[in-house]
């Protein structure tokens, strides 16, 4: 019997009845047994250290780690979050956090013009608000990117940052586990072996069904190969199933794999649900300290060497402006004393989007009805199972316009529902119900495909920036999507590319078709055309969580946040660890650029104040 039936993902936030069988047994039965929280107190008997990290999520987690390695340092980490939930580490429960407490549910700013698609007209932002962050919330796609996008970093003014740096340190955060990709040589040489991030494949149980669209990418010139990040790319494109940071049916966050095992050493104290709403800057522009909610009590804690900002990319810019960093007028205008001038906080906010492309076909057919409670048992047993592996079906097409480029401009993911699947409603429910209406029409007795259109490098730039001076109101997120019209072109080139798979073999042989989108923005527009992509892109677009670029690395604070070696420009003993220092975006999600840039964070300060010594 095929206990392993469903290939669907639910991004609504509620779980599907599974999900809920699932937890309810697990805690029931006591055979899961959650961590207990770090005490509040924790950090209560020592009120200086010598770092402080804001911030345990994909970065800072790392951050922890590495700097609490050196014995006679004393590290404290702040995490506004607690720690995650049962769901977190269960892979196919990825979606089941989205909009609950673990997440600190952004939503991107209302232009009235572009999203109209979606209900509110604006996108939903899920970021992990735990220990772990986003690894404890995301799809667990472990993907590196392409040297091009290192060597860009490095052309923006960055020499540390060059393609044999950078992979020099991704081998140092690795524990590559797939023995059978392991006896290729090649790979084995990709990938490190000592590190504790676990990079492992998903076990499927759809490998037909994979093998299927991995032809049909084929089918259409992207290239089968046996590892995303041992590839080359050189000319088309390229596919394969995705490494994932996952394990023996378990994810494994940064939290998983770096925290928890640092969790004994008498320098690193973790102090959860600490809200840092400042970070404290004296006269001269020296950073000595932070101010943190702890359950509604106001602490100091003071950092006798440096304070590390490991926020995220929308946290990391509004702590900064909060603190009286950013642009000058932005802070007067929200009554906020301006202690360093740098425009460029929340500037330079770029995300990899995400445009569907839906496919009918008339395989799988309708979704089987699951023993729930076996499912849950197998789980429990032996870690295998609907539960184990992640909820979208782990392969990443990588692909371009043209034979001549020298990296890839396009990324797909693969979302699939089976017919009349309960789950598929529960996703098409952030469309407006004219378009989830036209769909669903369809998915009685028809199978639906979502292919995931990402533009990989977009030249657009949206921003952050302060809605209060208040820490607790979330700032503004002016995502603007498609805000450079040369995005547009290039992404109907790409949509397009994509949609022909629907012409490929496989699809053939299941009737494979595009439905029209009841959209009214775009109904004058001939179906499949330029114009009609267009508008589908400017309405349908969502994230695909990978926002970059707010605290930018580079040599000139006119136009960056960060130096070379991750310090803030004009501020002393403040240093920004996360992905918002990345100056482009990288080929392909940004979770293993975090960590990577953990660290290698972690090293510059180790080879500055151990040197001294």
């Amino acid at each position: 019997m095929d206990w392993n039936h469903n290939v669907c993902i639910t991004t609504t936030g509620a779980a599907p009845q599974l999900f809920t069988t699932a937890l309810n047994f697990l805690a029931a039965t006591q055979c899961y047994v959650p961590d207990s929280n770090y005490p509040n107190e924790a950090a209560s008997s020592l009120d200086s250290f010598d770092f402080i990290i804001i911030g345990g999520g994909s970065a800072g987690s790392v951050v922890a780690n590495r700097l609490s390695e050196i014995s006679h340092w004393n590290v404290l980490l702040l995490e506004a979050g607690p720690e995650p939930p049962m769901e977190s580490d269960i892979p196919h429960m990825d979606g089941a956090l989205y909009e609950s407490k673990y997440d600190w549910q952004y939503v991107t700013k209302c232009d009235g013009i572009r999203h109209q698609g979606l209900k509110g007209g604006a996108v939903k932002w899920p970021r992990g608000k735990m220990l772990g962050g986003c690894s404890s919330i995301n799809a667990m796609f472990y993907v590196r990117g392409n040297d091009h996008d290192f060597q860009a970093w490095v052309d923006e003014g960055n020499p540390s940052w060059s393609p044999e740096n950078v992979n020099n340190f991704f081998r140092k955060a690795e524990g590559f586990q797939d023995m059978e990709l392991n006896q290729d040589f090649n790979i084995y040489n990709t990938y490190g072996h000592d590190g504790p991030q676990v990079i492992n494949t998903f076990n499927t149980s759809y490998a037909e069904l994979a093998e299927n669209i991995l032809n049909s990418w084929d089918d259409i010139g992207i290239t089968k190969v046996p590892d995303i990040n041992a590839a080359k790319y050189q000319g088309y494109g390229f596919c394969s199933i995705s490494r994932a940071t996952a394990a023996n049916g378990q994810r494994q966050s940064t939290y998983r794999a770096y925290l928890k095992p640092a969790t004994n050493r008498h320098n690193l104290k973790v102090l959860t649900n600490a809200f840092v709403t400042k970070i404290l800057v004296d006269d001269v522009a020296q950073a000595y300290g932070v101010e943190v909610d702890v359950n509604g009590q106001r602490k100091a804690f003071i950092a006798n060497i440096e304070v590390i900002l490991s926020a995220g990319s929308i946290n990391t810019p509004q702590l900064l402006m909060l603190s009286g960093i950013g642009p000058a007028d932005h802070l007067l205008s929200k009554n906020i004393p301006c202690k360093v001038n740098l425009p460029y906080v929340g500037h330079n906010l770029q995300d990899h989007l995400f445009v569907p492309i839906p496919i009918f076909g008339d395989k799988p057919g309708p979704e089987y009805i699951p023993n729930q409670m076996f499912d849950v048992l197998k789980y429990l047993n032996n870690k295998t199972g609907y539960l184990a592996h992640s909820s979208v079906i782990n392969l990443s097409a990588f692909f371009s316009r043209h034979e001549d480029m020298s990296y890839p401009e396009f990324q797909s993911h693969l979302l699939i529902f089976r017919a009349n699947s309960s789950t598929a409603k529960q996703y098409l429910s952030i469309f407006k119900d004219d378009i989830v209406n036209s769909l669903i029409r369809y998915h009685s007795d028809k199978a639906l495909y979502i292919f995931a259109f990402h533009l990989l490098h977009p030249l657009s730039r949206g921003v952050i920036y302060l809605n209060t001076s208040d820490p607790y109101d979330h700032p503004i997120i002016d995502a603007n999507y498609y805000g450079d019209y040369r995005d547009l072109k290039i992404s109907v080139d790409g949509i397009k590319i994509l949609s022909s798979l629907v012409n490929t073999p496989f699809f053939k042989s299941i009737n494979a078709f595009i439905p029209r989108l009841n959209l009214p923005q775009c109904n004058e527009y001939e179906f499949l055309s330029n114009l009609y992509w267009e508008c589908c892109a400017t309405h349908m677009t969502q994230t695909v969580f990978h926002p970059i670029g707010t605290a930018k690395m580079g040599p000139d604070a006119r136009d960056s946040v960060v130096n070379n070696f991750l310090k803030v420009h004009g501020v002393e003993k403040l240093r920004v660890i996360d992905a918002s220092i990345m100056p482009l975006q990288t080929s392909g999600n940004t979770n293993a650029p975090a960590i990577m840039i953990g660290e290698m964070g972690s090293d510059m300060i180790k080879t500055e104040y151990l040197s001294k010594i």
